[in-house]
C-alpha cells in the first residue's frame, strides 16, 4: 500500500506528468505507422497536429485537447450538428478556410487556423477563444459551450503540466 501511495504521489507532480504525456506521444509518433481509411499513418496524423500548433502558435496541448473533445480521435467523426472530423469543422467554416473538412490532415490544419482567429478575435484568452470555436465567433454563448470549455480546460491543464 506504501508503494501504491508513493507512486500516487510521484504521479500527481507535474514534471512526471509531462514525461510521461512526452512518453505517451512518441509512443503515438514513432509506433503507430498504421494506416488509416484515408490511407494517412496516425504518425503524419500527430506530425501534423504538431506542426499545425507551430505554425499557428498554438498550444499543441490545447489542440489535442480539443480533438479530444470534438471527435475523441475519430477521424471519421460527424455529429448530428453535421461538424466534421477531427476537430469537428462545420462545413460553411471548412469552405470559408479552403479545406476539405474529410481528409484528415487538412481538417486539423483548418482547425488549428479557425483555433488561431478564435484566439486572435478574443486577445488570446483561451476560454472566449473556445467558446468562439465551439459556438461561433458572433452569437450568444449556449450552457453546452460552458461545459465545452470546462472539459477542454480540464484536458489541457492536464496536457499542459
Amino acid at each position: 500500500m506504501v508503494k501504491f501511495l508513493t507512486a500516487l504521489a510521484i504521479l500527481s507532480t507535474s514534471i512526471f506528468v509531462s514525461i510521461f504525456v512526452w512518453f505517451c506521444l512518441n509512443i503515438l509518433i514513432f509506433i503507430a505507422n498504421i494506416p488509416n481509411s484515408y490511407g494517412y499513418s496516425y504518425k503524419t496524423i500527430a506530425k501534423t497536429i504538431f506542426v499545425a500548433s507551430k505554425d499557428f502558435n498554438v498550444p499543441s496541448a490545447l489542440v489535442l485537447s480539443i480533438i479530444k473533445e470534438e471527435s475523441d480521435f475519430n477521424i471519421n467523426a460527424l455529429s448530428d450538428g453535421g461538424a466534421i472530423g477531427l476537430m469537428q469543422l462545420m462545413p460553411r467554416t471548412a469552405k470559408s478556410i479552403g479545406i476539405n473538412p474529410y481528409n484528415p490532415l487538412q481538417n486539423i490544419i483548418g482547425g488549428v487556423y479557425y483555433l488561431r482567429y478564435c484566439l486572435n478575435l478574443k486577445n488570446e484568452n483561451i476560454a472566449l477563444a473556445l467558446a468562439c470555436y465551439n459556438a461561433g465567433p458572433n452569437g450568444g454563448v449556449p450552457y453546452s459551450t460552458y461545459k465545452y470549455i470546462k472539459k477542454v480546460a480540464g484536458y489541457y491543464q492536464i496536457l499542459s503540466k
